[in-house]
C-alpha cells in the first residue's frame, strides 16, 4: 500500500464513525416520545401523575367497599328487628334496670352484636337474672319469724348506724346471710346496752369498769345523740351503785 493510500484510509476511518455517533445523539436530543403527553415535561412527571391517580382510585375503592359493607350490616340488623338506639332495649317484666354502668354495658353489647329485642329479654332472664337475689328464697332461710327479726334489726340500724351507711346496710340485708351478720353486730351491741329488745326496753347492761365507761363517754355521740348519752350516764349510775354496794 502506498503512503498516499494509507493516508486516505486513515482519514476516512477517522471521519466516518464520529459523524454517525453525533447524528444519533442529535436525534435523541431532539426527539419527544410519542407516549409522553403534552401536559407533562418529562417521563418522570407523567409517571408520578399516574402513581397519584392510582392511589386516589384505590382509596376511593376501599371507601366504597366500607360503605357497602356498612349498609349491608345495617340492613341485616333491621331484618332482625335490632333497634336503632341501644336505649330502646327493654328489660323483661319483673326486672329493674341495674346500675347505670351495667345497664349501658348490657344495652351497648346487645346493639353491637345485633341482638333482637326478644333475645335481649331472654338473655336478661336466663343469664343476668341468675346474678340477682331471690328475695323469697332468702326470706325462707330466715324462718317463720322473718318479719319480726327484720323489724327488730331495722330499729337497731336506725338507732345505731349513721344514715350515710344506710344504703350499704340495705344492700347487705338483701340476703339471709347479710341479715344474720347484722343480727350478730346487733347482739354484740345489745350486750353493751345499745340495742332495744322486742318490747322496746333496754337489755340489762353488764357492769363496766371506770375506764370502759370513760371510753364510751369519749365517743363523738356523747352529748350529741340523746339515746347514746343516756346509755353512758346509766353506765355511770350503775358503776356508782356497784361501788356503793361493795
Amino acid at each position: 500500500m502506498s503512503e498516499e493510500a494509507a493516508t486516505m484510509f486513515d482519514a476516512n476511518e477517522a471521519s466516518s464513525e464520529p459523524a454517525e455517533t453525533q447524528a444519533v445523539e442529535t436525534a435523541n436530543e431532539g426527539e419527544r416520545p410519542d407516549w409522553l403527553l403534552d401536559k407533562f415535561k418529562s417521563s418522570e412527571d407523567q409517571a408520578k401523575a399516574y402513581s397519584d391517580l392510582y392511589g386516589a382510585y384505590s382509596k376511593k375503592t376501599e371507601d366504597l367497599r366500607a360503605e357497602v359493607k356498612e349498609e349491608a350490616a345495617q340492613d341485616y340488623a333491621k331484618s332482625l328487628g335490632v333497634p336503632d338506639d341501644a336505649s330502646a332495649y327493654e328489660y323483661p317484666e319483673g326486672f329493674d334496670a341495674p346500675a347505670e354502668g351495667v345497664d349501658q354495658a348490657l344495652r351497648g353489647w346487645a346493639k353491637e352484636n345485633n341482638v333482637p329485642p326478644e333475645a335481649f329479654k331472654s338473655l336478661i332472664s336466663d343469664v343476668y337474672g341468675q346474678t340477682q337475689t331471690n328475695f323469697e328464697a332468702e326470706r325462707t332461710k330466715l324462718g317463720d319469724n322473718v318479719d319480726q327479726r327484720v323489724s327488730k334489726l331495722n330499729k337497731w340500724v336506725t338507732s345505731n348506724i349513721d344514715e350515710k351507711h344506710f344504703d350499704a346496710v340495705s344492700k347487705m340485708m338483701t340476703t339471709a346471710q347479710g341479715v344474720e351478720l347484722m343480727e350478730s353486730m346487733m347482739n354484740k351491741g345489745a350486750s353493751r346496752g345499745f340495742a332495744p329488745d322486742d318490747v322496746g326496753t333496754s337489755v340489762q347492761p353488764k357492769p363496766l369498769s371506770r375506764n370502759e365507761i370513760r371510753n364510751l363517754q369519749s365517743d363523738a355521740r356523747f352529748g350529741e345523740d340523746e339515746d347514746y348519752t343516756a346509755m353512758v350516764r346509766s353506765r355511770w349510775q350503775a358503776f356508782a351503785d356497784q361501788q356503793a354496794r361493795s
